[in-house]
């Protein structure tokens, strides 16, 4: 707990306050990671390795999840994904379910309705 310690306007009588800093630590606080770390990511599906390579554009676990399906694309089926960082000297293993990306295909238009046209004194 961090004593603070404020004077008052009206009377300039100390104010002593507390404040507890809290944080929290989202995931494991032995894999963190920042923008500009060294970070290898190694991709082994079916005992082979089909995928490597390197960034330094990964603030978070997020970003590198998101550039790794997208290097990823096309590829289905379980992989062991190997991820390492350099500057701070921890690895990861993940196994992560691949599944193939769906080509967009337009809905079809319905055929279009002929309605006949009548007039209300016409009923």
């Amino acid at each position: 707990m961090n004593s603070i310690y404020y004077t008052s306007s009206s009377s300039g009588a100390p104010i002593y306050t507390s404040r507890t800093v809290r944080r929290v630590a989202v995931g494991r606080t032995d894999s963190l990671m920042s923008y500009g770390d060294r970070i290898s990511v190694s991709v082994v599906a079916g005992g082979q390795r089909v995928m490597e390579y390197e960034t330094h554009q990964a603030a978070d676990m997020t970003d590198l999840t998101g550039d790794f399906r997208r290097r990823a694309k096309g590829m289905k089926g379980l992989v062991m994904v190997y991820i390492r960082n350099h500057d701070r000297g921890w690895t990861r293993e993940r196994r992560i379910m691949l599944y193939p990306q769906k080509k967009h295909t337009p809905a079809k238009r319905p055929e279009a309705v002929q309605v006949p046209m009548f007039f209300p004194w016409e009923l």
